[in-house]
């Protein structure tokens, strides 16, 4: 049988070797100045239309980039999945491939980093 002790250990080892996920949002200016003031992001105008918000895996972040935000200043975000639970599900979308969409509104405590970039 085995002790509460060891399975805490077993719990604490199996969770320090579990690797972190993480899924990104990019956003303008703009839709990161209210993102930030009010501590909830429901989506822009693409996302309401899809019925969740679209996120993507950092290697979709350049082609994203690239279609929905070209020239502009960007912020992007990266976005613990642990963070958001059952809401984010993979959906297959461009190209056939697989991208995070988030069935929820994102809320800025779930953000992990914030980076700001000039897109080119």
């Amino acid at each position: 049988m085995v002790s509460i002790k060891q399975l805490s250990f077993l719990r604490l080892k199996l969770n320090k070797s579990k690797k972190k996920s993480f899924v990104y949002r990019v956003l303008d200016e703009k839709e990161w100045s209210y993102f930030n003031r009010n501590k909830i992001f429901c989506g822009n105008l693409l996302d309401r239309k899809s019925g969740y918000i679209h996120l993507s895996k950092y290697n979709q972040l350049k082609s994203t980039i690239e279609i929905y935000f070209p020239k502009k200043k960007i912020v992007i975000l990266k976005i613990d999945v642990d963070n958001l639970r059952e809401k984010l599900v993979w959906e297959k979308s461009r190209d056939g491939e697989y991208f995070p969409h988030l069935y929820d509104k994102l809320i800025l405590e779930n953000v992990v980093k914030v980076d700001f970039f000039n897109a080119k």
